[in-house]
């Protein structure tokens, strides 16, 4: 019978391995979302969840601990029209639909 990874206990592959993780930057920000241990593709699809009720200039802390956070977030700013405005791996500050808001935002 083979096991689903999330009925395994104990195993150390499925561990939160926080050791690279450094310290929690000291950023200002409306929310903050937790993406867990999932891949970021799902992190990212469970954002957009989140947040899809939010206005425009909205900040939110997102933490991923995906080794491929700090491509996909980046892309997937670019490609939603959101702002990455920093990155400290795992944390993401991203700043929602900032073009909406009639700031001039650079």
């Amino acid at each position: 019978m083979l096991q689903h990874p999330n009925s395994i206990k104990n195993d150390s592959f499925f561990e939160k391995d926080t050791s690279q993780e450094g310290e929690r930057p000291d950023w200002d920000f409306d929310d903050e979302f937790d993406g867990g241990e999932e891949t970021c593709g799902r992190v990212i699809v469970n954002l957009h969840l989140y947040i899809r009720d939010q206005k425009p200039g909205y900040t939110i802390m997102v933490i991923s601990r995906d080794p491929a956070a700090p491509m996909e977030m980046g892309s997937w700013c670019r490609l939603t029209k959101n702002r990455l405005v920093a990155e400290q791996h795992p944390y993401y500050l991203i700043t929602l639909k900032p073009h909406l808001t009639g700031e001039n935002n650079g």
